[in-house]
């Protein structure tokens, strides 16, 4: 930061020297490095708390998803229209580049206190048991094995309470309908490209599906937040419940909300 300030100042005070190319050159140089520097340290930033809140495997589960339901696909498509899903969903959910999206955007949207609250709520002992239940959740063979439905459950009321908080306050009905979503893009654009533009699928058909999404999900939000906690304590989810509703746990799920948002959309 020091040498660009001093770069900047040097070039208001001797402006002729701009007209050879091969300073402006330089300089240009100079400058994409620097801001290259600022952002690789505004990402580096955000890496903790992306491990630590399971967002890292999370990603790691939706491309094992991905690849099996590339897999299934290939014995239901016919060749072309398998290739041309799996070219755009290769190119549309790279790894590194979903990390770097979702990364930014965390950069962007939470302040040093946020981020630092956040990663010390769950760096204790019931943040990590929040985690583990989570990502265990998101795993391909656990997501398989409720095709037919949530097992019911026998709640108190103690505890019907505190995941009707939670259902208020986390953004787990919003993230489920992002990748529906993502995927619903996904296959309209395949669709298209196959087609070469004879046959569009309009884009208000495939985000006028946004409302209907949530009103699937909604009425079965309760038994999977149930399913999904099963294993903790009510202490554990009355402290998560406090966490969510804090003015600061509302900005962080916002900011995850949004990098969730731009990691699945480029």
């Amino acid at each position: 930061m020091l040498a660009l300030a001093t770069l900047t100042s040097l070039l208001v005070r001797h402006q002729p020297i701009m007209r050879s190319p091969h300073l402006q050159c330089i300089v240009r140089t100079l400058i994409c490095c620097s801001l290259l520097g600022l952002s690789s340290l505004a990402l580096a930033a955000s890496e903790p708390i992306y491990q630590a809140s399971g967002m890292q495997q999370h990603q790691a589960h939706f491309q094992q998803a991905l690849r099996q339901a590339q897999e299934r696909y290939a014995r239901q498509l016919p060749t072309n229209v398998h290739q041309t899903l799996v070219r755009q969903s290769n190119q549309r959910f790279a790894p590194e580049a979903m990390q770097d999206r979702a990364l930014a955007r965390l950069a962007v949207s939470l302040d040093n206190p946020t981020r630092q609250q956040a990663l010390d709520f769950y760096q204790q002992p019931h943040g990590q048991r929040i985690v583990t239940a989570e990502t265990a959740a998101t795993a391909p063979g656990s997501v398989a094995s409720l095709q037919n439905g949530v097992p019911e459950q026998t709640l108190s009321a103690q505890r019907q309470a505190l995941l009707a908080r939670l259902a208020n306050s986390l953004p787990a009905l919003e993230m489920g309908v992002e990748v529906s979503m993502a995927l619903a893009n996904l296959a309209a654009q395949s669709a298209n490209d196959l087609f070469g533009g004879l046959m569009r699928v309009p884009d208000a058909m495939v985000s006028g599906q946004r409302d209907r999404l949530r009103n699937q999900m909604q009425p079965n939000l309760l038994d999977t937040l149930a399913h999904t906690y099963r294993d903790l304590s009510d202490a554990d989810l009355d402290a998560y419940a406090n966490w969510s509703e804090s003015e600061t746990g509302q900005r962080y799920f916002r900011a995850v909300e949004m990098a969730a948002r731009d990691a699945l959309n480029p």
